[in-house]
């Protein structure tokens, strides 16, 4: 979370992804597990690409660090 501080957490951070891009993840501090959010995997393959590469648009977004963004990578 230290490098979106646009979110003050999870939850808030799941939101706007939802919000945003259309991808739905749940927090994981609905596991007792803060600052990281889960994905289900039950879509067929080509739906979970796109997922990711929503996943990927949003960070890239949202992210600020001393690296960049272009740091961040999605195997694809």
């Amino acid at each position: 979370m230290e490098h979106f501080p646009k979110f003050e957490n999870d939850v808030e951070f799941t939101k706007q992804l939802i919000s945003e891009q259309s991808v739905f993840c749940l927090p994981a501090s609905c596991f007792e597990y803060p600052n990281f959010f889960r994905v289900v995997l039950t879509v067929p393959e080509e739906m979970m690409v796109e997922a990711c590469s929503r996943i990927q648009e949003f960070c890239e977004r949202h992210y600020q660090g001393n690296e960049g963004a272009q740091d961040l990578e999605c195997d694809k």
